[in-house]
C-alpha cells in the first residue's frame, strides 16, 4: 500500500487549455472508455469516472500499485495531456467543479455535468468507495461555492453567453426563426433563455422525437420537427444552433442543396464537440458560422469581476479540501488496522 492513500487518486485531462478543438474531437471519437474498462477488469484500477463536455474530457481514477501510468497514458495516443495525482488532483477536481478552470469562471454547467457523470458511473458500478468520498465532497463544495459567492449572478453561463454572441453578431432576434438541433442540457438552457423572447419563432429537433415532444411541454411556444426534416427547417430559418452529442456531422454542405445560394442571411452556431456543422458551410455568401472557440470575447468583457469573487471566496475550497484529506487519511488508518 502507498504511504499516503491520496496518491491512489489520479486524473488525466484533455481540455480546451491544452488540446485544440480538433484534437478534442478526435479524442472523443477514440475508444478511450474501452481502455479504461479493460484496466478495470484486469484490476489495474479500482474504479473510474469519466466526464465528457464541450470543453474537456477527463478521467478520474483510483489506481493500484500494479498500474503502469506511462503505459496507460501512451494507450490514449494524445499529445496534449494534463495529469495530476494525490492531493494535487483532489484540489484540481474541486477547482474544476467550482468552475474555476472553466472559460466562464463559476459557471453552473460543469457542476451539473460532473454530478451527472458521477451518478451514472456509480449506478453502473464503475466507481469505488474511495472515489465516492472524493466526488461527494467535490459536489458538496461545488454547491457551497456558488451559493455563498453568488458568482453566477452576473449571468455569464455558456448558454447566456451564446445568446449574447448571436445578438452581437446577427442583430436583434425579433421576428427571427431560430432552429435548435439537439435537446441536451446546453440546448435546453439556451431554449429557456430564448423562450423569454416573445417575438422570435423557435423550433427544435432531436434524433429522438420523443424527447422533443417532452420538451414542448416545458416550452409551449416552441415547435418541433422530425429530425429527417432538418434541412427543410434550415431553409426557413434565420439562426441555427446545434449542440448534439453525435460523433458525426449533422449538417453537411452537399446536402444543403440550393439553401446556401438563395441569398438569405443565415447564422449558424455550432456548440458541439465533435462539431456538428461542416465548416465549409460558413464559406457561403450571406452565411455566418461560428464555433465554441469564437464566443469567448463576450466573457472577457466581464472576467475581472469574477476573478475578484474567486479570490474572495476561495477559502470555501480550501476548507473542503482539508476536510476531505482528513477523511481519506482516517480511512487509511482504519484500513491498516
Amino acid at each position: 500500500m502507498t504511504s499516503d492513500i491520496t496518491t491512489n487518486f489520479y486524473i488525466l485531462s484533455f481540455s480546451y487549455k491544452s488540446m485544440p478543438l480538433e484534437e478534442r474531437e478526435n479524442f472523443v471519437r477514440s475508444k478511450y472508455k474501452e481502455i479504461l474498462e479493460e484496466y478495470l477488469q484486469k484490476g489495474l484500477i479500482k474504479g473510474y469516472i469519466t466526464t465528457e463536455t464541450c470543453l474537456r474530457v477527463e478521467m478520474y481514477l483510483e489506481i493500484t500499485e500494479k498500474l503502469d501510468i506511462e503505459e496507460l497514458r501512451s494507450r490514449f495516443n494524445a499529445k496534449s495531456t494534463l495529469e495530476c495525482r494525490g492531493k494535487e488532483a483532489i484540489k484540481y477536481l474541486f477547482e474544476v467543479i467550482c468552475g474555476l478552470d472553466s472559460v466562464i469562471k463559476g459557471e453552473d454547467q460543469v457542476l451539473a455535468q460532473i454530478k451527472k457523470s458521477y451518478l451514472a458511473h456509480l449506478e453502473n458500478k464503475k466507481t469505488s468507495s474511495f472515489l465516492n468520498i472524493i466526488f461527494n465532497s467535490a459536489i458538496e463544495v461545488g454547491k457551497k461555492f456558488r451559493a455563498e459567492s453568488k458568482i453566477t449572478e452576473k449571468n455569464l453561463s455558456l448558454d447566456s453567453i451564446s445568446v449574447k454572441f448571436i445578438k452581437n453578431k446577427f442583430g436583434e432576434l425579433d421576428g427571427k426563426r431560430i432552429f435548435v438541433i439537439g435537446v441536451g442540457d446546453l440546448s435546453q438552457s439556451i431554449l429557456a433563455i430564448l423562450h423569454k423572447y416573445d417575438n422570435c419563432n423557435l423550433i427544435m429537433t432531436n434524433r429522438s422525437n420523443r424527447k422533443s415532444i417532452e420538451l414542448k411541454k416545458v416550452f409551449n411556444n416552441v415547435e418541433t420537427a422530425e429530425f429527417k426534416e432538418k434541412y427543410d427547417v434550415v431553409e426557413k430559418s434565420d439562426i441555427v444552433i446545434s449542440a448534439t452529442s453525435a460523433p458525426h456531422l449533422i449538417l453537411e454542405k452537399d446536402k444543403m442543396g440550393k439553401i446556401l445560394s438563395d441569398g438569405k442571411k443565415r447564422f449558424f452556431l455550432d456548440l458541439a464537440v465533435p462539431r456538428d456543422i461542416e465548416t465549409s458551410i460558413g464559406e457561403a455568401s450571406n452565411t455566418m458560422l461560428y464555433h465554441l472557440d469564437d464566443i469567448w470575447e463576450e466573457y472577457n468583457k466581464n472576467v475581472k469581476k469574477r476573478d475578484e469573487v474567486v479570490d474572495e471566496f476561495y477559502y470555501i475550497i480550501d476548507k473542503q479540501y482539508k476536510e476531505t484529506i482528513e477523511k481519506l487519511l482516517k480511512r487509511e488508518k482504519y484500513l491498516k488496522k
